[in-house]
């Protein structure tokens, strides 16, 4: 029984070997002249043709020929081959490639899979060129608008509260002439399209942003630019008056040249300017009350506030300046957004007794100071809200440029045995109070008939613009008035 299966099985054993072996001579004798089965040739199925019947087949393949253009902005345009007069034709690489098929002699199982076999490809360039740059690609049209190339910028964003990268616009401006490279050597390989948008096949068909967000110049103004634009400079007048520039307002004034930031420096001293203005009190109109007890309006003169407008934009020039990363110890993600704050004094070329900026202003010691009333030509000291000591004194001439200027000035300076110098004269004083700079003060002039003195006298005998007193008013009046006190001339 044994005997008998194996006898079976070896007979079985046999006719599938005789049936293999028949099967791979009539395969090996079919495929002899013919592109194995699975085969297709640059995308074309060939399997089963003979060589011949292949090409013709590829021929075939091409009548209808197009070339679809992709683009960006999903344009796109379809060259068919009768613009163009495309036409292909195999050549001796066929032939290569249908040999190397079959270099193997017998096979059992014929390689297959898609062959690359060249051909000839022909076509009009001048047709082809022309349809190129005469397409929607490179002009656009109504629907398609052509965008330049935008480069990356540094921006300050209000929301972020300081400067944020604006990335790179690509747009969609095609260089033509590789353009019309690419559409060749998609022509020569027979592709049917071609997609411009993988930049990793086609990198230099459009035109490119000079600069992207990746640049490291832009990484160093966003650094630089919040390190400067993250702070609030402030000027503290006193508790009450308090003058600051926020974050948004020094962006304002940043720029970059170069990868450099810069400053606008005439933005800044007008913001000067205008804050020194703000706070000036210098001229302003004031109300006292005179000697009569009844309130004056005055305004002019010099006393009051004023600050320095060259010293506060020294220091507006210093808040801003760019840290030294060394210094610093580098700029941390956390320093790059926190507000820091830069509190400066301001530095005044003239002050007053007090900080009023607010209305009628009353900056000096509404108890204490000196009236000059040019009408009643005499001199009176107030103290503790009351006229404590008065005297007659004599004004200027009242003509051009000998006249006693009006206004409020403060007492800047006392000095005794003082030689007062003019165009015509030149005059030895004992006794000399300052009113104002140009050279008017107190000051006795034993010149004067005081004896018949009188409320008009100054009309005929008044003086250079000082205020002429009697020898022991004058004496008494030094000592008694104060460096810094306002003196009301009206």
């Amino acid at each position: 029984m044994k005997r008998e299966m194996c006898a079976v099985v070896c007979i079985i054993a046999t006719v599938i070997l005789v049936g293999m072996c028949g099967l791979i001579t009539v395969q090996n004798i079919y495929y002899r002249d013919r592109w194995y089965p699975g085969t297709t040739i640059n995308t074309v199925p060939v399997a089963g043709y003979t060589l011949e019947k292949s090409q013709e087949k590829l021929e075939e393949h091409f009548q209808d020929y197009e070339l679809t253009i992709m683009g960006r902005d999903n344009i796109q345009m379809v060259i068919s081959g009768d613009e163009i007069d495309y036409q292909i034709e195999p050549d001796e690489r066929w032939t290569e490639a249908f040999q190397i098929q079959h270099s193997d002699g017998i096979i059992l199982f014929p390689k297959a899979g898609d062959v690359h076999a060249g051909f000839n490809a022909s076509y009009d360039k001048e047709a082809l060129e022309k349809r190129i740059s005469e397409s929607v690609l490179v002009l656009g049209d109504e629907q398609h608008e052509i965008q330049e190339p935008k480069s990356a910028y540094v921006q300050y964003d209000k929301e972020a509260k300081g400067y944020v990268c604006v990335e790179e616009q690509p747009g969609n401006v095609v260089k033509l002439e590789e353009l019309l490279t690419e559409a060749e050597t998609a022509l020569n390989q027979g592709n049917m399209t071609l997609d411009l948008k993988d930049e990793a096949k086609h990198p230099d068909v459009y035109e490119k942003p000079l600069v992207t967000y990746q640049d490291e110049k832009l990484q160093t103004q966003i650094r630089i630019g919040n390190d400067v634009a993250r702070r609030r400079v402030r000027w503290k007048l006193d508790s009450k008056y308090i003058e600051t520039i926020e974050p948004e307002k020094i962006a304002k004034w940043i720029s970059f040249k170069e990868g450099s930031l810069k400053l606008d420096q005439a933005q800044m001293k007008k913001w000067v300017k205008k804050f020194c203005k703000k706070y000036c009190t210098v001229g302003k109109v004031r109300k006292f009350k005179s000697h009569t007890k009844k309130k004056v309006t005055i305004s002019g003169g010099d006393y009051g506030w004023q600050i320095s407008e060259a010293e506060t934009m020294k220091q507006l020039k210093k808040s801003l300046r760019p840290s030294d990363p060394a210094e610093s110890g580098g700029d941390s993600e956390q320093e790059l957004k926190s507000i820091r704050t830069i509190t400066n004094k301001p530095v005044y070329l003239t002050s007053a007794y007090k900080k009023d900026f607010d209305g009628a202003i009353c900056d000096w010691d509404p108890k204490n100071y000196v009236e000059v009333s040019l009408k009643a030509q005499k001199v009176y000291v107030f103290r503790k809200g009351k006229v404590v000591y008065s005297c007659p004194c004599i004004s200027g001439l009242p003509v051009p440029g000998r006249k006693t200027r009006t206004g409020v000035y403060y007492i800047k300076e006392h000095r005794t045995n003082y030689t007062m110098v003019g165009e015509d004269y030149r005059t030895f004083v004992r006794y000399w109070v300052r009113i104002t700079w140009t050279g008017t003060g107190f000051h006795p002039a034993s010149w004067q008939p005081w004896s018949c003195w009188s409320k008009t006298l100054y009309r005929t005998n008044g003086s250079h613009g000082c205020i002429n007193l009697p020898p022991a008013d004058a004496e008494k009046l030094y000592y008694m008035l104060r460096h810094g006190e306002a003196v009301f001339m009206h």
